[in-house]
């Protein structure tokens, strides 16, 4: 299913956690909201010797998605002060009170009409860098996957400040993922239960229409682009999180080592937007799900690829 020339520990062990919780969780998956948290495994973050915090907002175990809170939206620009505030391009690190099987870290911005996840690059040290196009507040999430299988996700509100402030670096055309990229071929293989798309399929027709089960999806540009990140709409997105891989090439051979993504559940219907660390050259990308908590492979929506 993978192509790539090194596979790292990360990516085998989040497809096989995975695909457990996927097996072991039945369709009938069964949604409270907002219940008190029953013994969930703390964490807290650490930057420049001071610790804080984070708060449980979802958590999948036994069969039940429990929401127990909701990420921070805090939009009250005069309480800046006492939100926690780091430096873009920082350094955290995560302390886990049970460690986990798999851990993804984001900053988040749910105040866009879509929101808008930046996956944090971890260092070879186990540290994440705390990066975004801008200054702002954004929602530090954690998703964490244990060894008994429970997954929960983690929030806290960060006040992201830039000391060395360059007002030119910071405008839209140089800083922002926002220019959309025309997709010349789109193919789902595998074995779509409702859907058409199994064929080389025009980015037109991708709108309003629902994958079944596949194996991937399988993206074409017309030449080498500039991919800095993924608009994802999925079906039932506020009662299920979707798991899957991207991996990008430039030659449709030899494919790159995957970044993994998971949908925060707070979104509702509306597409999601997945940033990569680092923008990558590619003219194939390839997409594939590593499983749900609620259906098998990915019922997308929306489907769009960004440029910086």
């Amino acid at each position: 299913m993978f192509q790539y020339i090194k596979i790292k520990n990360v990516a085998i062990i989040s497809a096989f956690i995975v695909f457990i919780i996927s097996s072991s969780i039945s369709f009938g998956l069964n949604n409270k909201v907002f219940a008190a948290p029953i013994d969930l495994p703390k964490v807290s973050f650490n930057h420049n010797g001071g610790i804080s915090d984070l708060s449980p907002t979802l958590t999948v175990k036994d069969k039940i998605m429990t929401k127990v809170g909701q990420p921070e939206d805090e939009n009250k620009m005069e309480y800046k002060s006492l939100i926690y505030a780091i430096n873009r391009g920082d350094t955290i690190s995560l302390n886990f009170e049970e460690e986990p099987s798999q851990v993804d870290a984001f900053l988040i911005d749910y105040e866009t009409d879509y929101s808008t996840l930046w996956a944090l690059e971890k260092t070879p040290t186990g540290e994440y860098i705390a990066n975004t196009p801008s200054p702002g507040l954004y929602n530090l999430d954690v998703h964490a996957i244990y060894p008994d299988g429970e997954y929960v996700s983690y929030s806290k509100l960060l006040n992201v400040v830039d000391n060395d402030l360059n007002l030119l670096s910071l405008t839209p055309q140089n800083n922002q993922c926002g220019n959309e990229i025309t997709l010349d071929k789109l193919t789902a293989s595998g074995n779509p239960a409702t859907s058409i798309l199994n064929q080389v399929i025009n980015q037109p027709l991708i709108k309003e229409l629902s994958f079944g089960i596949i194996d991937e999806l399988n993206v074409q540009l017309n030449d080498v682009k500039n991919v800095c990140g993924i608009q994802l709409g999925l079906k039932n997105s506020q009662n299920d999180i979707n798991f899957f891989a991207v991996q990008s090439s430039t030659d449709g051979s030899q494919y790159s080592d995957p970044i993994v993504f998971a949908n925060t559940g707070f979104s509702g219907e509306l597409p999601e937007m997945y940033i990569y660390p680092n923008s990558v050259e590619a003219k194939f990308l390839k997409l594939v799900p590593l499983g749900g908590t609620l259906e098998k492979g990915l019922g997308i929506t929306d489907f769009k690829l960004f440029g910086p």
